[in-house]
């Protein structure tokens, strides 16, 4: 099987910055396409409390989560320029899963363990809800 597209979910955790790094290495010496996926979940639990703005201030308001989003990740993608970053917002675990549906990496490599959420904790991790539900080969980095 030839690897061309490595997809690395990433959430900032010190699991997720490994497998960004093993992920990295191993696009850069097979030289495949890396993509880098950050699911924002957190917008998620903000939003079931209720938000009244105006269309205008809500698109502001996701601009500047993104705005965030990226700084953090900033830094951490610095090392690795060719890398493309996609962000989404939603469950971390079905988040990952669809994308990669719709993107088709080759190999996801992704974290034993994330920030996750206590509902995320008490169900199952994502890691394991991927590898499941995923049907690219999963590499977990501990």
């Amino acid at each position: 099987m030839a690897i061309s597209h490595v997809l690395v979910p990433y959430d900032g955790s010190m699991h997720s910055q490994k497998a960004l790094e093993r992920g990295a290495a191993l696009a850069q010496s097979l030289q495949a396409e890396l993509e880098i996926l950050y699911v924002d979940s957190a917008t998620v639990d903000e939003l079931r409390q209720p938000l009244i703005m105006t269309s205008s201030e809500l698109e502001i308001y996701f601009d500047h989560k993104e705005d965030e989003i990226r700084r953090n990740l900033r830094e951490m993608i610095s090392k690795i320029p060719d890398a493309r970053t996609v962000i989404l917002y939603g469950s971390a675990a079905k988040g990952i899963v669809e994308y990669a549906q719709q993107s088709q990496p080759d190999l996801i490599v992704m974290g034993s363990r994330g920030l996750s959420t206590m509902s995320e904790m008490v169900l199952g991790s994502v890691s394991r809800y991927v590898t499941q539900r995923a049907q690219a080969p999963v590499m977990i980095v501990k």
